[in-house]
């Protein structure tokens, strides 16, 4: 009951802070991360991402406002298995609420600023949506969620500079820093990439900047990443609730590559991840996921 009514506090809270042209969206954003793709079906299962993003004010582009919803799925690879200490990585699901504001500073610079509140465990859905999946699409037993991660409620803050430096007409060098604090994660990244198309839309980082006309765009680039802690490996900093903890990798990348192609109003951008180890568990050095990302301009 408790959780359920600081759920219901924090969306009050978030709705209060959109502005009142948020009534009248002006994008609508869908991503879906997974590795089946690519024959995998584990660590970094999937994740499904809606984000409402509206202008701070009326024909303002300058400042966007985001609120997500989003969960992810994590799964050792021995799905079958019964004994969690064969696992090389923790069953974990995390549903979380994100509220998050963005500002223009430049035609290729921005920052954003974020708070995010979520749960993980069973409250998650992600066991439930997992199985659902493998019923309906794959015919697959259900998998079985030993010694998931527990059942507890998350509070992370968020934070990152995007800065595109202009090489020569729509060929761009990308940088962008973020940071995560919270129970649920505290790190820090760089990416950095090479960018070929419009950087007034880039839609490879989180970071959004709403001008774009580019018909089509490419990236190549990588994410360094150093963690602190990481919750769905390491579980609570505050309790040793977690039946099954792993110790996690402080130094992380993914190496990515995709392309975006922009229509009248609608975008879709599809990128290829591949990302190391968050445990040295993990049997292999490298998991891959595609992303594959819809935005549709309201109205």
């Amino acid at each position: 009951m408790q959780l359920k009514k600081l759920i219901l506090s924090f969306l009050t809270l978030l709705f209060c802070l959109l502005p009142n042209e948020a009534i009248s969206q002006k994008q609508i954003n869908l991503d879906v991360d997974n590795d089946l793709y690519f024959d995998r079906d584990f660590y970094y299962s999937s994740g499904i991402f809606l984000t409402l993003m509206t202008p701070n004010a009326k024909n303002d582009k300058s400042s966007l406002n985001k609120l997500k919803i989003g969960q992810l799925i994590y799964t050792p690879s021995m799905r079958y298995e019964s004994d969690p200490n064969k696992y090389d990585y923790p069953y974990s699901g995390y549903l979380y609420l994100e509220y998050q504001k963005q500002k223009k500073l430049t035609n290729y610079s921005s920052y954003s600023l974020g708070g995010q509140i979520g749960i993980t465990g069973d409250a998650s859905l992600a066991r439930g949506m997992q199985n659902l999946y493998h019923d309906l699409v794959l015919n697959l037993p259900h998998l079985k969620w030993e010694s998931q991660m527990p059942q507890e409620l998350q509070l992370n803050f968020s934070a990152s500079y995007f800065k595109g430096f202009n090489i020569k007409d729509n060929i761009s060098i990308t940088s962008e820093l973020y940071s995560r604090l919270g129970t649920y994660q505290m790190m820090s990244g760089l990416e950095v990439g090479l960018f070929i198309g419009d950087l007034s839309w880039f839609g490879f980082s989180d970071n959004f900047i709403i001008n774009g006309d580019s018909k089509f765009s490419f990236f190549i680039g990588t994410k360094q990443e150093y963690f602190i802690h990481d919750f769905k490996l390491e579980g609570s900093l505050f309790n040793d609730k977690a039946n099954l903890v792993m110790k996690s990798n402080n130094f992380r990348n993914i190496f990515l590559v995709g392309f975006k192609k922009n229509f009248k109003d609608l975008q879709i951008l599809t990128s290829y991840n591949s990302m190391s180890k968050d445990t040295n568990n993990q049997r292999t050095k490298r998991h891959p996921f595609l992303k594959i990302s819809l935005t549709y301009n309201l109205k």
